[in-house]
């Protein structure tokens, strides 16, 4: 198997941020680096399952709320 690594330094990112940021709209991380260490990732974001989130709402039941101040 076959893992592509995709750096960027924190100056890359700034002068060219839409470069930088293309191979996560393509589904790959993108690790930020400021001198030579990762201090951030940008990754793909993943579509919400709202009927699984739903369900697992209705899983828990009913929440007791602290009241408001």
């Amino acid at each position: 198997m076959y893992f592509e690594r995709v750096e960027a330094s924190l100056t890359q990112l700034h002068r060219d941020t839409k470069r930088v940021v293309r191979p996560a709209l393509n589904g790959k991380k993108v690790t930020l680096t400021e001198h030579g260490k990762a201090v951030a990732q940008i990754v793909p974001l993943k579509p919400l399952d709202r009927k699984g989130l739903c369900d697992a709402l209705r899983a828990i039941g009913p929440v007791d709320l602290p009241p408001r101040k």
